[in-house]
């Protein structure tokens, strides 16, 4: 399974009894997980505006996550695929969000998310907020 970032902090927010935490389980259980090395600057950058030393998720996450690094192809699919998205009506549809999905589709792992903009892109898995 993909993870997106929005998935990954509910994760780290959450407590492992809530029902939240629990539903994201139930997706993820016995799954290879993975993750775009894109999301490491998404994470990073959450992590500062709430005081958490950035390492500190990371080392926490690579123990579970592989990332999948980002190249000219990827790059060429992601840009391609917000292009897609937003002719779909997906406004806010991010060239971030092109490229966690180009790298989820590179590895065949479905992304799994809270993010509403990936609500019209096929394959994705978009839980209840």
């Amino acid at each position: 399974m993909f993870l997106d970032t929005s998935v990954i902090i509910e994760l780290f927010q959450s407590d492992s009894g809530s029902p939240r935490f629990v539903n994201i389980y139930e997706h993820v259980k016995g799954e290879p997980l993975f993750m775009s090395v894109i999301q490491v600057a998404e994470l990073s950058d959450w992590c500062l505006k709430n005081n958490i030393r950035p390492e500190d998720m990371m080392g926490q996450l690579k123990r579970i996550v592989g990332t999948i690094p980002l190249n000219e192809r990827l790059c060429l699919e992601g840009s391609r695929i917000k292009s897609q998205m937003r002719a779909k009506g997906s406004k806010s549809f991010s060239l971030v969000d092109g490229l966690i999905l180009a790298s989820a589709r590179s590895v065949n792992q479905k992304p799994l998310t809270l993010d509403r903009d990936f609500a019209k892109a096929d394959g994705v898995v978009v839980l209840k907020h």
